[in-house]
């Protein structure tokens, strides 16, 4: 997540540049091709320009305020992420409060510390590569060249020993299905053998599987999100009307363009004023499409998503403090205000 003032705009122009390479060079072929040739029939009637032009701008209007809907829900859900794993905090360390810590206490640590567990299990599946996804894109890549997130600099096994013991560890990584459901499974089970063993009443069972209940449910809608894109119907349209629309905008513009000189007799000069004022149109709708594509999956690792790795870490440093642990951990900070 860019959490600055605004991107600059040469970030903008390196984020897209081999869009505006192509635009300029397409502009460059239209012009010559129309000023040397002197084919006024291959001219587009403005009409169809302004028709052509309008339903772009809706689409993309639709399909930009779509997907800021999907980076705005996963946003929300971060943040309840964060507000429920309090609540179950709160919910473990007054529970076990009121027990024998002869007994409860490392079985308390053990809960926090599979919480802690299935965050990282839960962070690590919602980096992971879609085909649909855009973080592999020319620009993307150079934009995010110095930038990687917290998940690829590390595995996820690796990270998983600090929180688990050796034979919980194999099991979870022995699991064919989704680890993090596993894990979270694991807390539903270790509730369920408080109760059995006597330990907690059926009221505060309750209230504790209440609590999962919340965090399963937020796992739930953060992998719909990471594992169903946007509706490639509306993208492939988007796609395909800018290509079409950035394709006819020289040859709609050429006209115009002669037309600033002819009075004074230097048409053929001003003819290549096509060239910037095509560029600069088409740019405009090309950027505004990336803008909207580029915040459609906000868990993909580039500079607009969602900062998972970030909430993940502030929740892990809030509950070792609730159990009493001294940490070393630090937040994680942005870096060219990029946060992950």
């Amino acid at each position: 997540m860019h959490i600055g003032r605004q991107y600059q705009f040469t970030q903008f122009l390196g984020w897209t540049k081999w869009e505006a390479g192509y635009l300029i060079a397409w502009s460059l072929f239209a012009t010559l091709l129309l000023q040397v040739s002197h084919w006024k029939f291959l001219t587009i009637p403005a009409p169809l320009l302004t028709i052509i032009g309008s339903a772009l701008a809706i689409i993309l209007a639709f399909k930009n305020q779509q997907c800021y809907a999907r980076f705005n829900e996963a946003l929300t859900f971060s943040a309840q992420l964060n507000t429920n794993s309090l609540i179950l905090a709160n919910k473990l360390t007054s529970t076990f409060g009121c027990l024998d810590s002869t007994q409860t206490g490392p079985r308390l640590k053990e809960m926090f510390y599979r919480h802690f567990a299935w965050l990282t299990a839960l962070r690590f599946f919602l980096r992971e590569r879609k085909t649909w996804e855009n973080a592999l894109e020319p620009g993307n890549v150079k934009f995010l060249a110095k930038l990687p997130t917290p998940e690829s600099q590390s595995a996820l096994k690796d990270e998983l020993k600090t929180y688990l013991s050796d034979v919980e560890l194999q099991k979870v990584m022995a699991h064919r299905g989704d680890k993090e459901a596993f894990i979270l499974h694991g807390q539903y089970e270790a509730v369920s053998d408080l109760y059995n063993k006597k330990l907690i009443s059926e009221y505060i069972l309750i209230v504790l599987t209440s609590a999962l209940d919340e965090l399963a449910r937020l796992q739930g809608g953060l992998k719909r999100i990471k594992n169903y894109p946007y509706a490639r119907n509306y993208y492939s349209i988007a796609v395909f009307l800018v290509m079409i629309f950035v394709g006819i905008v020289p040859f709609g513009l050429f006209p115009y363009a002669q037309e600033l000189g002819k009075s004074a007799g230097i048409e053929h000069w001003t003819a290549w004023l096509n060239v910037p004022f095509s560029v600069i149109v088409g740019w405009s709708f090309v950027a505004l499409e990336k803008v909207g594509e580029n915040s459609s999956n906000p868990f993909e690792g580039g500079a607009n998503d969602v900062p998972i790795s970030s909430s993940a870490r502030r929740i892990e440093i809030e509950m070792r403090i609730m159990l009493g642990e001294q940490t070393d951990l630090k937040p994680i900070e942005a870096k060219y205000n990029i946060l992950f």
